[in-house]
């Protein structure tokens, strides 16, 4: 710790704090108060011996690391760390969805021709600017499956960018586009796969190849079961399809991690909790017409597309909750038993015996 000329460190309130090193603190409050008293100088220390002496900001990098470790350490105080185990497994199985939707609709919604007076201003054989993005999602999943990490995560944010873009596109081109109920979980299935693992093995490659080849098959089946007739000329008549997909994702994920819960291994099931929102944004419009009583106008579409995800929230801030008051029983029921070699009894239970008046051995 550096001395003033007074005599004070530089955790003293009377000592001079630069501008670089008042921001490091601030970004410090993405730990826990208790963390952030006993490890906060020993943590803006590091961060200020590692920079240029003339930087007034923190670097990306180190706001990223300082938000990461916090979020972490919050986890950590909760006995939740399968949550940052389990997003890495959410963002794989979101690519592979957002695969298998891609090759779907472009087979059987985009290149299914629809006469003039229908659909009057077609791109090229497809019938809207979908097809890019479905098409930029199907490059995404192929980057997944066979470059490094971060160009993965690039192509994946070239992706939604492409979503987004789409948007204002259609009037400004007099172009037909997907509509928002399919745009919406797309989108936030994107946000998700912006979690892909740093160092995928084969588990987290071949799955977005995977589902896109399922897409293709669930297609091409299709194809062979209208038997020369068309059940998907629109994306108005894939509503049930995309509902059916997300009921399906969550309970492919959630046998998924029943199955790796037997070994231990509880993070695929933390993936659950992350996949329920995009996954129910799939049946958005369904859901909307189910509790609006009808076919659902666009203010009740929207306020449906608010109420999902904060209900996801929710979900996800009710098991964090429960997880965390479980993992302080369980590690208070442990505290209090004396260790089976020297017989004693650690300091938090000698506070807590303590407290209710009883005095330990």
């Amino acid at each position: 710790m550096t001395e003033q000329p007074d005599g004070t460190g530089q955790g003293s309130p009377t000592a001079e704090v630069g501008p670089l090193e008042r921001r490091y603190r601030r970004l410090l409050y993405a730990y826990p108060n208790r963390y952030r008293s006993s490890r906060g100088d020993e943590l803006v220390g590091t961060y200020l011996d590692l920079v240029e002496q003339d930087r007034r900001w923190p670097s990306r990098h180190d706001a990223v690391d300082v938000l990461r470790g916090g979020l972490r350490q919050r986890l950590r105080e909760q006995g939740a760390l399968g949550l940052a185990a389990g997003l890495p497994i959410a963002a794989t199985i979101a690519v592979s969805t957002l695969a298998a939707l891609a090759a779907f609709l472009l087979i059987q919604v985009e290149f299914t021709k629809l006469p003039a007076d229908v659909l009057p201003a077609q791109v090229g054989p497809a019938q809207t600017l979908g097809v890019f993005l479905w098409v930029g999602w199907l490059l995404a999943a192929l980057a997944t499956t066979v470059l490094p990490a971060h160009w993965a995560r690039r192509s994946v944010a070239a992706a939604i960018l492409l979503t987004l873009m789409v948007i204002p596109a259609a009037p400004l081109s007099g172009l037909a586009r997907p509509p928002l109920y399919v745009l919406v979980p797309v989108l936030a299935f994107g946000l998700t796969a912006l979690a892909l693992p740093t160092r995928p093995g084969w588990a987290g490659r071949i799955p977005p190849l995977l589902g896109a080849l399922t897409g293709t098959a669930v297609a091409a089946l299709f194809e062979v079961a209208e038997g020369g007739g068309n059940w998907f000329t629109s994306y108005g008549s894939t509503i049930e399809v995309l509902g059916m997909a997300g009921v399906g994702l969550v309970g492919l994920t959630l046998t998924l991690g029943l199955v790796r819960a037997v070994t231990g291994d509880s993070s695929a099931l933390w993936s659950v909790v992350l996949l329920v929102t995009p996954a129910g944004l799939l049946g958005i419009r369904p859901i909307a017409d189910w509790y609006w009583g009808g076919a659902s106008t666009w203010h009740e579409l929207a306020a449906t597309a608010v109420v999902l995800p904060l209900v996801g929230a929710g979900l996800l801030l009710v098991v964090v909750a429960w997880h965390g008051a479980r993992y302080r029983a369980i590690r208070a029921r442990s505290s209090g038993n004396p260790c089976p070699t020297c017989g004693h009894v650690s300091a938090v239970a000698q506070r807590a015996d303590a407290g209710r008046g009883r005095t330990a051995p």
